[in-house]
């Protein structure tokens, strides 16, 4: 991901101007829900169970937050009891931190390792484990813990405490993610396949949980899972998906669409079945001495995904207050897309906006600035999408985009750019404004 920032200023006189700058964003303020409260889980060390009632303060990123950041989740347990028949030199905990609402997923929360000793017959300190979480999706986080593990060296022996919690664990950390939910994306490698050649699945944006591959028809339609063969999948917690399937010996040539189903989500990617026919040898039938061949091949290595910008602010146009609202225009400053990849995956780029802050507190709000993007795409390049017209603001708005690819790769060379328009209320404090828009592609 990259990301290209520049300030928005805006300059009110005692006869309003507004001036603006390049774009970039800060995270906004605000506080996300903790609740500190106890968790009871039923350990066992050996063949001894006991319960422990862990105290939890839990603390992490204020909200809200972005799709795309990494949220760093906190949490201080209390001490386990005591309960070790020998004296405990080390000990390392790690606890799987559960995301449940617009995001799910296991995460591993952990503290490192700690010395001791810690005599027999006294608590063991657990203390602050944490787990950065890749937020992928808009919406509301829940967070709960759930089993906990604790290993523990004694005289050279280590020692799992094996702990589950009780019935489903309260909520102890709650984050609103704002933005666009990553993109559900598919890609088949090959697309072309002769019956009984292996296809590698891969995606992103999907929720982590069983995965089912069909293979459909080219609309998309009588699909089953019969004609395939050697079928995997699994999503990570991160959300990307990685799988492979076979297609049976003695399916039919023709286009088809494999289809991955995660719940009520489901998407198709087209391929190709080919039966491979064995060369044909251009000097078959002719003297030897009279026909030859040779091979030509190339290497083309792929390169990076960039994004550069124009250098210079963007100044929007002043305007003086009459008691009616007001319109400041201007345009953002160019920036140029480059993808030399050599991969099937397309790209985004999309734009989020802070609040125009003036002196002693004065705002205008980040929704009164809507843009009207342009995007073209140079010469032998693949298609390149255009946002749609709108209010910016804090929660993001796409500004360009390519699509993925299932017939080759996508690359090329974009320039992109936007008008800009900010309507400035009757009731404006004179002074000079700044925002910050942030231009991210991924």
């Amino acid at each position: 991901m990259r990301k290209r920032q520049a300030a928005l200023r805006a300059v009110m006189a005692g006869t309003t101007a507004v001036a603006a700058s390049t774009v970039a964003a800060a995270a906004p303020g605000g506080s996300a829900l903790a609740t500190d409260g106890t968790v009871t889980y039923q350990c066992k060390i050996f063949n001894k169970t006991f319960t422990y009632a862990a105290e939890i303060k839990a603390s992490g990123p204020p909200s809200p937050a972005g799709v795309g950041d990494t949220a760093r989740i906190e949490a201080d347990f209390s001490p386990l009891p005591a309960v070790a028949p020998l004296d405990i030199e080390s000990w390392s905990t790690s606890v799987k931190l559960l995301a449940s609402g617009s995001q799910t997923g296991s995460y591993d929360m952990t503290g490192g390792q700690r010395k001791g000793p810690v005599p027999k017959g006294e608590k063991l300190p657990i203390g602050e484990l944490s787990a950065d979480v890749p937020l992928s999706t808009g919406g509301t986080v829940k967070f709960r813990p759930g089993k906990l593990v604790i290993t523990a060296t004694s005289f050279g022996i280590s020692v799992d405490i094996n702990c589950t919690p009780k019935g489903k664990a309260a909520v102890i950390y709650q984050l609103k993610v704002r933005g666009e939910s990553a993109p559900v994306t598919l890609l088949a490698d090959p697309v072309t396949v002769a019956p009984g050649t292996p296809i590698t699945l891969k995606g992103s944006g999907w929720k982590k949980g069983p995965v089912a591959i069909h293979l459909c028809d080219a609309a998309g339609k009588a699909c089953s899972g019969e004609n395939l063969d050697d079928v995997t999948a699994s999503i990570d917690d991160a959300g990307d998906l990685l799988g492979s399937a076979t297609v049976k010996a003695g399916t039919a040539d023709g286009t088809y669409k494999l289809k991955v189903i995660r719940d009520r989500t489901a998407k198709l990617v087209t391929i190709q079945v080919k039966t491979e026919v064995a060369p044909v040898d251009p000097c078959e039938g002719q003297e030897a001495d009279k026909c030859t061949t040779q091979d030509v091949t190339v290497t083309v290595t792929g390169g990076p995904l960039t994004l550069a910008k124009e250098q210079g602010e963007v100044v929007l146009t002043p305007v003086t207050l009459d008691g009616t609202n007001k319109t400041a225009t201007g345009a953002l400053r160019a920036v140029t897309i480059a993808d030399a990849r050599g991969a099937s995956t397309g790209w985004t780029l999309v734009g989020t906006l802070t609040d125009f802050t003036g002196q002693a507190g004065a705002v205008i709000a980040a929704g009164n600035l809507s843009w009207t993007p342009r995007c073209g795409a140079q010469a032998g390049s693949t298609p390149v999408i255009t946002g749609s017209p709108g209010a910016l603001g804090e929660g993001g708005a796409l500004l360009c985009s390519t699509a993925d690819s299932t017939a080759g790769p996508v690359g090329g060379t974009y320039e992109a750019g936007a008008d800009l328009s900010l309507n400035v209320p009757a009731a404006t404090a004179a002074g000079e404004y700044d925002a910050i828009l942030t231009l991210t592609l991924s």
